[in-house]
């Protein structure tokens, strides 16, 4: 309720008086917990949207192209991309610098613009790198 509490006090509003009906907000909340979006995505970009035109969150979530991909073979795809233009990194990687597969989560975010699950990600790289 961080996000929600948060607004309530910006508007000087309370629950009775969110706009987001708890119907909503628990969609809202299924598509963070089955990893269609992250949460930060859901509480920066979709809350407000929902805020100002109570629709249902997926259809909105699509119309605003904000669903997370978990297509496995994009996935593989984005990973090896990054991989093959890294290079030195994954040599470095094996050799223990560890701390590397953030980098590597980071240039397949921007490839993907977002849209790659981190938690698929980060495990098909550490599949890849082994």
């Amino acid at each position: 309720t961080g996000p929600i509490r948060q607004w309530l006090n910006e508007n000087q509003q309370n629950f009775a008086t969110f706009p987001v009906s708890p119907a909503r907000l628990a969609e809202l909340i299924e598509l963070v917990e089955s990893a269609q979006m992250n949460f930060s995505t859901a509480v920066s970009k979709l809350l407000p949207a929902l805020i100002k035109e109570n629709d249902a969150p997926l259809l909105l979530a699509e119309k605003m192209n904000l669903l997370q991909n978990a297509n496995e073979t994009q996935l593989i795809a984005w990973v090896e991309e990054v991989l093959l233009t890294n290079p030195d990194k994954v040599t470095e990687y094996k050799k223990g610098k560890k701390g590397l597969l953030g980098l590597f989560v980071g240039e397949i975010k921007k490839i993907s613009k977002g849209k790659a699950d981190p938690q698929q990600v980060t495990r098909l790289l550490q599949e890849k790198l082994q």
